[in-house]
Parts: C-alpha cells; structure tokens; sequence
C-alpha cells in the first residue's frame, strides 16, 4: 500500500494532463463501441423482411442490417417486383461485399428488403453511407436517392462517393426498398456500411455530429501541422516536427477523403478516381513517415535494415497505386493492414527499448501505440467482414497524434526552458550589449570577425598588491575574495548604463556607451566613484573578519574600439581592441605611481556636459603606446556633495597656482605651493611627487 501512495504521489501535473488528454478519447471509443453492441441487439432482416411493427423509430435509427433479396446481373425496378416475380434466386448479409458470396467484383446488381413499420409513423429520414460504387435506391414506387451512375458495364456506369441523409413520408406501414448498385471500379462490390432508417431529428443528428468530430479532426491535425512545420523552420535541426507535421498533414487531408466525404463541401462532385488514388497514396505514406519519425526520436533502438526495409515496402506500395487502375490497387488495402500491423508492432517493440532506457517520451508513445494497434485490429476485422464495428483507424491516428504532439510540445517547451537558463547564463559570461552588435540576427549568427566600431568610454579596475596579498592565501581562499569583492564593485557599472567586457584576475575591463540621453564619460565616471563607495562597504565586511582592507585604481579613458570576436571555430571570446583600451589601461596603471583612486583623461572630461558637478584636478600627461600626442590626465576626487573631502576642497586653490608655475618653469614658486598643499592636506601623494620633482630639477639647475 505504501509503494502505491508513493508511485501516485510521483505523478507529476502534465502526467495527469497526458491522462486526461488520452484517456477521454478513448472512453469515447468505448462509447461508441458500446453503441454498436446495442446495435447488434437491434431486429435484423430475415430472408428480405424487417418487422419493426414493435420498434418506435423515435426512439433511436434502426440499421437496415440482415438479409436482402439480391438479384445478381438485373437492374430491377419496383414495378419489375410483381407477385410473381417477387422471389430472389440468392440472400445477401447487408452490410457486406458481394464478392464473399462468390461473385465477382465487378458486376450489377438489384437489393431488395421489406420493411414493416408501426401504424401511424411520420416523416422518416435514411442515412446512406457509402455503397460500391453507384448505386439508384426506390421507397416503395418512389425514387429517393442515387449517387453515381449505374450500369451493366464499365462504359456505361460512373463511380461517386458522396455519403447522404435523405427524407420521406411513408403512405403505408409497409415499405420495400430497391437498390440497383453496380460496381467496375473497386475491388469490393455491394453495401460496404449499414444503412439506417430512423426518425428525421435523430438521423439528421448523428449525422451532424459525425461531420463535426471529421471536422474537429481535420481542424486539429491541420492547425498540428501547420504548428509543427513552423517548428521546424525555425529549428532545422530538429528533423522531429517536420515528419510529425508531415503525418498531421497527411492524416488531415486523408481524412476529408473518409468517413463522410467533406472533401465534398470543398469540391462538388470531385472525381472518385483522383480522389481514391489521393486517399491510398496518404493511407500507404502515412506509415513511412510514422516510422521516420520514430526512428528521428530513438534512432538508437531502430534496426537500420528493418528501417529501410519499411521504407522500401511502403514506397513500393505507394509506387503500385500510382501506376495501377483503381480495381487492382484497392486490393492492396489488406496488404497494407498487414504491413500496419508489422510496423505496428516493431515500432512498439522500439518504444519500449526507449521506455526502458528511459528516453523522454517513450512510455507515452508506447500506450498511444498500443491503443492505435487496437483500431488496426478492429478495422482489420470489419474489412474481414467477421465484425460491423465501424472504422476507427482515423479515430487511432487521432489519438497517438494527440500523444505525438504532447511529448512533442513537452520537448520544445523543456528545450525552451533549457534556453532560456542558457541564454541567461550565456549572456552572464557575453553582455546583452556586446550581442547586440557582433549577432544582430540572434546567438546563433555569432562567428569569430563580427565586429562594429564604436565610441565608449573604457574602465579599468585593479586591485592595488593583489599579487602580494594573494601569496600568502589559499587558491580557494582567493576565488571567494575575489567573488564577494566582485559581488560589491561590478553592480554600479550595471545601474550606470555600462557593462563588463571581462574579469582579467582582479582586474575589471567595463564599457560605457553613448545612448539615448546617455553620455558614457559621466555614466562611467559615476560608476567609478559607486565603486570606490561599494569597496568601502566590503571592507567593513573585511575588518569584522580581522582582514586588511582592499584598495582599488580606476582609469577611464574615451575612444574608438572595435568590439567584436576574436577565436576560431571551436573557441570564441569576445573583446574590445583599440588605443582608447591601451589608454585605459595606462591610465589605471598610473593610479598607483600618484596613490589616487580615480583618474581619467581629459578628452573624457572634455564631455561632460555638468564637470562642475565633480572636483577634479590636474595630475600629469600620458602616451598611448605607438603614439606621440600626450594626453591630459586628471583625477576626479569626488562629487562636490560628498562628505570627507574638505582637505581636498581646501588644498585645491594652491594646487592649481604650484601646477601652474610647474608648467611655467617656476620651480621654486611651484615648490613652495606644493609645500602649502601638504600642510593642507598631508599625505597627498600627487603633491608630494611634484614637490620632489620641484627639488630635482632646481638642483639640476644649481638651485636649491
């Protein structure tokens, strides 16, 4: 009992939805076999006579089942049914072929039943099915319905198929039905399907809802193919939906040529020939394609001789129909069940090798398989006339489609799930904004060489004596410093609009880029400055845990990149290449030689539009490699409503009057500011460099 409450408390909600999705329609299959049981109990026809005297038509369709007077090779009419004339040389089961009565295929012949109503029955309406392959039918003296042409021979006669309701008002309670049916053209001859008398609300009923279940199928199977070309249009490398999309499409078109004909309601009057052709070719590709699709799914569990093998014999079969009239082809319908049974059968076995393996979607295709084995077998036996169930091989198809599409839609929506962690993760590891220019036409288009060139403005973060600070730490102890330090100062580069373009170590290289009301240098300067705050908040972190704190350099720098891929065909990595990189960099690299957080060059602070908003002050030149204009670089100390830079505010008036007469040659001036400077606010490592700088070259002039 515990087993079992554990194996129900594992099925999972889509379970229960393939339960349900299967499961209805089978319990509808059960219905209507159910109702052709009631069938079998209804009065049948003896030696040409059907009483219904007891029977109240009102109260369900009365199937005209039983024995018939036949008359082989006449065309009679009733008023050819005199008295005396009124006695058949043979008895026909209806429904039935005339060939299991030994006659041969193509031939003529007359059907006679009489049938005895209750008194005082009204307007009664028939269901005609399909009979081989014309036939002209009397209610008593009155012609009533016809479809085709008949004939005493093949010149003479026209096959059609066109299923019909038809209403009368009987003048009497007893009613004699004459057929005429002549058949040249199909390898069965005679009543193929009862025909039913009932009330007309009812008929007319049964009748409406079969054409909308033939309807709905169609309408599924179509909007299925239509879904699943689609799928695989947009993935090509999945060859699965293209054949399960095949099979819906020729299912649904095999289905309007079935059953009650709505290829009808489509083209009036089509030619039955075509049309029979067009039905066998889609009745003989489907199972071709079925087994293709099987084995695109478990290619491991298909035998790739049995494989071809199926291949060969369906498009063989395929092959005789084309080349063949219809009267030879049509007997190839119980080769082909035969065939359906055999591949039924491997294929199941293919399913259950998956389903033990554990491939997704084996256990379901196994069961649908087995149900759709069961229509194969119950059609099987109506075309050998051994039972009169009805034809449910589409009704089958229709629920392993269901199926088929379910474990289908399950796989692209897992596919689609699992794309979606991976996009995600992906663009972790590729920014959304790198993306947008090296594969403009999704993750697929990306190749090594797609590049754009682009103006941004270049950060470069390092950690000041990381190497030294990394020595004495345990490789594991560095990657979780590393990390949470990541965790801190990578977040504003995001809030400001920018991106990282990569991690080299401890080192941070992140790109800003002009947009829509976006200006790069101020966004990246922001950023800079978040992060020195952002480092400030890991420290504390650091110093509960008795570690020294972190420091951190920035350079920025505004230029022309390219941005693009560079790798080859197994290996990729995406970069931004340029001076401005070079520049950056450099300018990073000189945060340490003047002890400051944050310097940038002047073409950077040239675009800022509010510079006022920051303190900023002059620090010294620098030269892009295999360049020679030097370039202006400058520290930006703050934001003017930071708090704890008021030395630096009150230092900056003496700073600017020492940089001016360092500029100027005036050494000593400028030594003597610089001097100022460091009283105002000691420890100034720029201050101080240029204050030594002052010393040596008044010594180098014999001054002091």
């Amino acid at each position: 009992m515990n087993k079992f409450r554990s194996s129900i408390n594992r099925i999972t909600a889509k379970q229960l939805l393939f339960l349900f999705i299967i499961f209805i329609p089978i319990g509808v299959l059960v219905v209507v076999l159910g109702a052709q049981v009631r069938i079998s109990k209804k009065p049948k026809a003896v030696a040409g006579y059907l009483d219904l005297s007891q029977y109240d038509l009102q109260h369900g369709a009365i199937p005209l089942n039983g024995e018939w007077k036949f008359y082989w090779h006449q065309f009679l009419e009733p008023k050819d049914l005199t008295e005396k004339n009124q006695e058949s040389d043979s008895l026909i089961n209806v429904p039935g072929i005339w060939n299991k009565k030994g006659y041969e295929a193509k031939g003529y012949a007359t059907y006679v039943l009489d049938v005895k109503l209750r008194n005082g029955q009204s307007m009664q309406a028939l269901n005609i099915l399909t009979m081989s392959n014309a036939y002209k039918m009397w209610v008593n003296d009155q012609l009533i319905a016809s479809n085709g042409i008949v004939g005493k021979d093949e010149s003479h006669s026209q096959p059609a198929y066109a299923p019909k309701v038809i209403t009368f008002l009987p003048d009497t309670n007893h009613l004699r039905f004459v057929v005429q049916v002549s058949n040249f053209a199909h390898c069965k001859g005679g009543f193929w399907l009862p025909v039913e008398l009932g009330a007309v609300d009812q008929i007319q009923k049964d009748r409406d809802a079969r054409v909308l279940l033939e309807m709905f199928l169609f309408g599924c199977l179509f909007i299925m193919a239509l879904y699943h070309f689609s799928l695989y249009f947009l993935r090509r490398s999945d060859r699965s939906p293209l054949y399960f999309g095949l099979m819906c499409a020729v299912i649904g078109i095999r289905s309007l040529l079935t059953g009650e004909n709505l290829i009808n309601s489509i083209f009036p009057d089509p030619d039955w020939f075509i049309a029979r052709k067009i039905e066998y070719l889609l009745t003989f590709l489907s199972v071709p394609i079925y087994i293709t699709f099987s084995r695109v799914l478990y290619r491991e569990q298909w035998n790739n001789t049995i494989y071809k093998g199926f291949i060969g014999f369906g498009l063989a079969l395929c092959l005789f129909v084309l080349i063949t009239p219809s009267d030879i082809y049509t007997n190839t319908s119980y080769v082909f069940t035969g065939f359906a049974w055999i591949t039924s059968i491997y294929t199941i076995i293919v399913f259950i090798r998956a389903a033990k393996q554990k491939q997704e979607g084996a256990v379901i295709f196994t069961i649908t398989s087995l149900f759709f084995l069961l229509t194969i077998v119950n059609d099987t036996l109506n075309q050998m006339e051994l039972v009169h169930t009805g034809l449910y091989l589409s009704f089958g198809l229709l629920v392993v489609t269901f199926a088929q599409s379910f474990v289908l839609s399950s796989r692209f929506s897992k596919a689609f799930h699992n794309l979606e962690i991976y996009s995600s993760t992906f663009r972790k590891f590729v920014p959304a904004q790198f993306l947008d220019k090296v594969a403009k036409d999704g993750i697929e288009s990306i190749r090594a060489g797609n590049a754009e060139k682009v103006e941004v403005s270049v950060l470069f973060s390092d950690i000041r004596s990381f190497t030294s600070l990394a020595e004495s730490m345990l490789p594991e102890d560095i990657f979780n410093m590393l990390n949470k330090y990541l965790a801190f100062v990578e977040p504003p580069i995001r809030s400001n609009n920018g991106y990282v373009d990569k991690y080299i170590g401890d080192g941070i290289m992140a790109l800003f880029e002009n947009g829509k009301n976006q200006n790069s240098a101020y966004n990246a300067i922001l950023a800079a400055l978040e992060m020195q705050q952002a480092l400030k908040k890991y420290n504390e972190t650091r110093k509960t845990n008795e570690k020294p704190p972190l420091q951190m350099g920035i350079g920025l720098h505004t230029g022309d990149v390219i941005i693009g891929t560079l790798g080859g065909n197994e290996r990729m990595d995406s970069t931004a290449i340029g001076d401005a990189v070079n520049l950056a960099s450099r300018i990073e690299g000189m945060t340490k030689i003047y002890g400051v957080t944050l310097l940038v060059s002047d073409y950077t602070l040239s675009l800022l539009a509010n510079r006022e908003e920051f303190i900023v002050r002059f620090v010294d030149t620098a030269t892009a490699r295999g360049k020679t204009e030097p370039v202006g670089i400058w520290e930006i100390i703050g934001k003017r409503s930071d708090q704890g830079i008021d030395q630096k505010i009150i230092m900056l008036p003496a700073y600017e009057m020492a940089m001016t007469n360092y500029k100027a040659g005036n050494m000593a001036e400028a030594k003597s500011y610089f001097e100022i400077c460091l009283e105002q606010s000691p420890g100034d490592t720029v201050a101080a460099i240029y204050l030594q700088r002052c010393f040596t070259k008044m010594v180098g002039e014999g001054k002091k």
